[in-house]
């Protein structure tokens, strides 16, 4: 293993900013900027199990999302490996989802684990090729049947957003 450099390790830190703004927001075409297409990505999120290529996670994250008023990813600051070749990155992450019922009532669910990537560089961007997502602390259980559904932030406008 060789020294991460700094670029290296800022390119992995914003990717993980770009995603969490691409779940909190739900601007699922950011999703290239962080995954490859063929990227193999596994989430065992505190029992709710799911697995996806990079190309599919727009898909697979817009239904699950969809039923969220409000999230948010908290993703802290990653330890990164650099082989010269390869980036291997772990943080972790608080995620919260607010569900607004039908009644109008809101449901909170709040997870806790690590993502754990595997980073290779294309057209010199860093982009995650593998993901195993382990969220295993939960508070609160997320509702799948009597809950509004939201396409876009509900919470604000997209011309707000940026």
């Amino acid at each position: 293993m060789t020294t991460t450099p700094t670029a290296v390790w800022q390119a992995v830190t914003h990717n993980y900013a770009v995603y969490a703004r691409a779940c909190d927001e739900k601007r699922y075409d950011l999703l290239p900027m962080v995954f490859c297409p063929e990227a193999t990505l596994a989430y065992h999120v505190a029992g709710h199990d799911f697995s996806c290529r990079g190309e599919e996670a727009g898909h697979y994250f817009s239904g699950f999302l969809a039923r969220c008023y409000w999230t948010h990813h908290l993703i802290a600051h990653p330890t990164v490996e650099f082989d010269g070749e390869r980036v291997r990155a772990s943080a972790r992450v608080t995620a919260t989802h607010l569900q607004r019922r039908s009644d109008g009532s809101i449901n909170r669910w709040l997870v806790r684990g690590s993502y754990h990537d595997l980073f290779v560089q294309r057209d010199s961007r860093w982009l995650i090729v593998s993901r195993q997502c382990h969220c295993l602390d939960a508070e609160g259980e997320f509702e799948a049947s009597g809950i509004e559904t939201f396409a876009t932030p509900a919470w604000a406008d997209r011309d707000v957003l940026g």
